[in-house]
């Protein structure tokens, strides 16, 4: 059958010459892989240029239950994200939140409370003037909510109390209050992932994160 649906691009991996395997985000059928021929060809209309990590498309996805990849169609990019591929902080917090997101995001079941706080997230981070620098560490927090792993303080070390509350019950719209040190930052960050490794099966290292710590070193 064929679906209409929107999606996020989580990622993407080059098969032979010209083809794309294409993990999705979709809101009408949850996770989804699919197989993507010929997108670096020159006449191709599924070209590679639309699956940049966290894109948010629409696209009709021929879908079948017995089938591990699918085939898509009619795609169209809704949101681009300029402002997250042209600022080099945004489009580091995007990297690391795809791979979170592949990391941690398995089911092919429909999530839509999910799908609309990832996209309303996304469209947030490419909006944003201030406290870009902890958007990753709000944005983590409140994904567990839709994981079912959402945190109770006594799970975190004693010594970080009023920080991690303060962090959970911070909303986007009021980032710029939370002020922190680039080494508070990565503390809190070992905290919040030690975390999803506890709770999630082979969550393994972020690799993003050694990039993030870069871009956010002093000078």
């Amino acid at each position: 059958m064929i679906v209409n649906t929107r999606a996020i691009v989580l990622n993407h991996v080059r098969y032979g010459e010209s083809s794309l395997v294409v993990h999705l985000y979709t809101e009408q059928l949850g996770r989804q892989a699919v197989f993507v021929k010929g997108a670096f060809g020159k006449k191709s209309q599924l070209k590679a240029s639309l699956f940049q990590p966290l894109y948010l498309i629409e696209t009709s996805i021929h879908h079948w239950d017995k089938r591990q990849m699918q085939r898509i169609s009619n795609i169209r990019v809704l949101q681009p994200f300029h402002d997250i591929l042209m600022h080099p902080i945004k489009s580091s917090i995007a990297l690391f939140i795809a791979e979170a997101l592949t990391k941690t995001i398995r089911e092919e079941d429909a999530n839509k409370e999910l799908f609309a706080f990832l996209s309303h997230s996304l469209q947030t981070l490419n909006l944003m003037k201030k406290g870009t620098a902890n958007f990753h560490l709000i944005f983590l927090i409140h994904l567990t909510r839709y994981l079912g792993f959402y945190p109770n303080l006594q799970e975190f070390s004693a010594d970080m109390p009023d920080f991690v509350t303060h962090l959970m019950t911070l909303s986007f719209e009021h980032i710029e209050t939370l002020e922190i040190s680039h080494s508070q930052r990565n503390q809190m960050m070992d905290y919040i992932l030690s975390y999803y490794a506890l709770h999630v099966d082979n969550f393994g290292k972020m690799k993003s994160f050694m990039v993030l710590q870069q871009v956010f070193k002093p000078v």
